[in-house]
């Protein structure tokens, strides 16, 4: 698994699959902040769902996000 954190925090958020580590990286292209980090938002959230990523995946992200207008999402592979 692949372990995902808050770059504001460095809070885990949870862990992903490989399968869902390719949706972040095909459809967050334009996010990408590095190799490892994106820039995650409520378009960022929308344009996951609109192209079919794991619902899952996505209420994870979304309730990291919680309140705020955007945060840092990074990965660790393992």
């Amino acid at each position: 698994m692949i372990k995902l954190f808050d770059g504001d925090t460095e809070a885990e958020v949870g862990a992903i699959t490989d399968i869902q580590l390719e949706q972040l990286v095909e459809t967050l292209v334009e996010e990408t902040i590095d190799e490892y980090s994106w820039n995650i938002n409520g378009s960022a959230l929308a344009s996951l769902e609109g192209n079919g990523a794991d619902a899952g995946l996505v209420a994870m992200l979304r309730r990291a996000l919680g309140t705020r207008s955007s945060m840092e999402l990074r990965y660790e592979p393992d």
